[in-house]
């Protein structure tokens, strides 16, 4: 064969397959059913917070001198990079309790917020099961594959959370409650579009509250704030030789992960909505001409006066802009995009 020949069968051979591929990717793309799409976030970015972190948590138990800072640093590394897989899809909630407070802000609605919530619990578990897996050995040289709660070769700790023996039901509560506010509140400050945070620098700043609340308040209950991430661990704890006592140890503590984070989750949200981001809209709203793809919800409308140029239409004269219709835009993900403005035609 000539060298032009044995091109022209390369050639051939590489644009079957590049159509080969190309139907490989067909069959498994997804892009009329946003809500599939929102769900596959959410389960990949929940599972790989989940088995980022409790990889570290059972590297930390196994390493000499091993100390809770690298897995504090683990689990805010981990969920920056969680972030970063499912935001531009889902809004990257990957927790129950912010997905609450969504809801309740009115950014997400109900029938989406178990979806999420799904999808949010099956990657925990997932996340889990990878790691008791992908840590087996490191795992018996613990316990000697006497899966235990507690005592010094307990490792159900390692996947979901218990508290220390100086807190108290209420204080463990209060504990859950408070780091999910810090953790609610904070995430609502770093999406406010306000503050002009480029979108690149959120999952950063996210992975970086994360090692903040556990470095504060890791030691009491291993900052579960998450009921994803502790309900999820702890049903594999279940399955997986631990037995009942993952659930009933310290005196059933695994309630309080579950309700805390959903307390705390509203509480951070409507505090800073209270003291932030209820204030300032008129004078920080960035007004232009260009248009803004609504959401199916309806979206909330006010007066805001600015100077602007006039404009004419075919039944008015030249009108100026002081006073205009404002509609806040938002993502499927609930957060806020832009905003659309008109100016009124009675």
């Amino acid at each position: 064969l000539s060298l032009s020949e044995l091109e022209s069968i390369h050639s051939i051979q590489y644009i079957q397959m590049d159509e080969l591929r190309e139907k490989i990717a067909n069959a498994f793309r997804i892009e009329d059913k946003k809500i599939v799409r929102c769900f596959l976030a959410e389960l990949i970015g929940t599972f790989f917070l989940v088995f980022i972190g409790t990889s570290a948590n059972v590297q930390q138990a196994v390493a000499a001198g091993g100390n809770s800072t690298s897995a504090h640093i683990a689990w805010g590394i981990g969920f920056m990079f969680a972030v970063f897989l499912a935001a531009s899809v889902s809004g990257a909630h990957l927790n129950p309790a912010i997905s609450f407070a969504q809801t309740i802000l009115g950014n997400l609605t109900i029938p989406k917020m178990f979806i999420y919530w799904v999808a949010q619990f099956i990657g925990a578990f997932l996340g889990a099961a990878a790691t008791y897996f992908g840590h087996h050995d490191d795992l018996w040289t613990i316990d000697r594959g006497n899966r235990q709660v507690g005592g010094v070769q307990g490792t159900a700790g390692l996947f979901a959370t218990y508290p220390s023996s100086h807190m108290s039901v209420w204080g463990s509560l209060l504990d859950q409650i408070i780091g999910t506010a810090i953790l609610s509140g904070l995430v609502c400050c770093i999406t406010d579009k306000r503050h002009k945070i480029h979108s690149a620098a959120v999952p950063v700043l996210a992975g970086t509250i994360m090692t903040m609340v556990a470095m504060t308040f890791g030691a009491n209950g291993g900052f579960a704030i998450n009921p994803a991430r502790d309900l999820g661990p702890r049903l594999w704890c279940l399955i997986s030789g631990y037995g009942w006592e993952a659930f009933s140890a310290n005196n059933y503590y695994f309630w309080i992960p579950l309700v805390g984070p959903m307390i705390g989750a509203i509480v951070g949200a409507f505090i800073y909505k209270f003291f932030v981001g209820l204030h300032g809209l008129n004078d920080t709203l960035n007004v232009t001409n260009e248009s803004y793809e609504g959401n199916s919800r309806g979206l909330p409308q006010f007066t805001s006066g600015s100077p602007g140029r006039p404009y004419v239409d075919g039944q008015k004269t030249a009108q100026g802009y002081n006073d205009f219709p404002v509609a806040i835009n938002f993502n499927e993900g609930g957060t806020l995009v832009g905003f659309h403005s008109s100016p009124y035609r009675s």
